[in-house]
């Protein structure tokens, strides 16, 4: 498989995941947002751990800056454009005071102008970890291991799947979301996805027992049940196999849906969509569809969808200015096509 095909449905991959998140921040069915809850953002660490590397960088210094480039700048970008946006356009003030303690903080739930956006300090504080992890412990195995027990532990300790205890810069959760970085940079060192991934009896095993476990979770849980493990193992395995098995569904449906532009087009742009979409693409809905059209739909998943919708109109413009005319924001370079176009005005 060549490189550019398997970008190209990773990207889908990233795409499908977006959806996902927008999905499960509308006010759809319960129900339906507990299956989405329980593998999005495990995809969104599998794939960045799928992609990490230390081999470009001569040391700690290097590694450290570009992350900073590719994650903190982005995080406090984006926090600064929410919050100019939430006071002056959309007419939410927000206490400064307050803005910067949450912030600086960065506590997952805890980031009322911009819920979504602790996803890029949780990266970063994985990146970190890893790179120590990595550099001193050289077998994969024994890194896989060592993930998995330390992600277990802090669920024991912190409760995380209750959203009690969370640390700053939402520390607990990115040690057990690292279990899924881990196993994404797993899959990259024994070359799982060089493969015609189409035909991997392996994955398309886990697809075709994804689609039961996704569609009746209440079932799958009860199963682990019937195990009588300790209630902390119990959660923490039925979580961790719940969410492997939503990756891979993600992962083969993929490989049958590269072919649509705007999938490969909102994985490009993940970062701008997982950013914006709840400070200005919900709002902008509201203020438009709802406040200038009086548009209201009483179903709970019709409207889900229709948000998701106008939301990804509203985003697909916002995406091409930034990444032609203000790539700073991301933590990148002007490049010298965008430059050009602009000295032409």
């Amino acid at each position: 498989m060549s490189g550019k095909i398997r970008i190209k449905w990773l990207d889908t991959c990233k795409g499908i995941g977006i959806l996902l998140v927008i999905i499960g921040h509308t006010p759809i069915n319960s129900s339906f947002r507990s299956i989405i809850y329980g593998f999005h953002m495990p995809l969104f660490f599998f794939i960045s751990g799928y992609f990490f590397s230390i081999s470009k960088y001569d040391n700690f210094k290097k590694y450290f800056l570009a992350k900073v480039n590719s994650l903190l700048i982005p995080y406090f970008s984006f926090s600064i454009i929410s919050f100019i946006l939430l006071n002056y356009l959309f007419h939410q003030p927000l206490n400064s005071k307050s803005f910067l303690f949450d912030l600086i903080v960065s506590k997952r739930n805890f980031l009322s102008f911009d819920e979504p956006i602790w996803f890029l300090t949780s990266l970063f504080t994985i990146e970190m970890i890893y790179y120590f992890i990595v550099k001193y412990i050289k077998n994969i195995i024994l890194i896989i291991c060592s993930v998995i027990l330390i992600g277990f532990f802090i669920c024991m300790k912190f409760e995380v799947f209750t959203s009690r205890n969370i640390l700053p810069w939402s520390l607990n959760y990115s040690l057990y979301f690292m279990v899924y970085f881990g196993l994404g940079n797993l899959i990259n060192k024994i070359g799982f996805f060089e493969r015609n991934l189409r035909k991997s009896y392996i994955l398309i095993l886990c697809f075709i027992i994804s689609i039961p476990v996704l569609i009746f979770p209440n079932v799958y849980f009860k199963c682990w049940q019937m195990l009588s493990l300790p209630s902390v193992m119990n959660l923490y395995l039925e979580s961790v196999f719940y969410a492997i098995l939503g990756i891979s569904f993600v992962v083969f449906l993929a490989q049958f849906l590269s072919f649509i532009p705007m999938l490969n087009f909102l994985g490009r742009n993940s970062l701008v969509v997982m950013t914006l979409h709840v400070p200005f693409g919900f709002n902008l809905y509201n203020l438009l569809v709802r406040g200038k059209f009086h548009l209201e739909i009483k179903n709970q998943d019709l409207l889900g969808i229709t948000v998701t919708i106008c939301t990804i109109v509203i985003l697909i413009p916002v995406c091409m200015i930034i990444n032609n005319y203000f790539p700073f924001i991301l933590g990148r370079k002007l490049n010298k096509r965008a430059k050009e176009k602009q000295l032409s005005y």
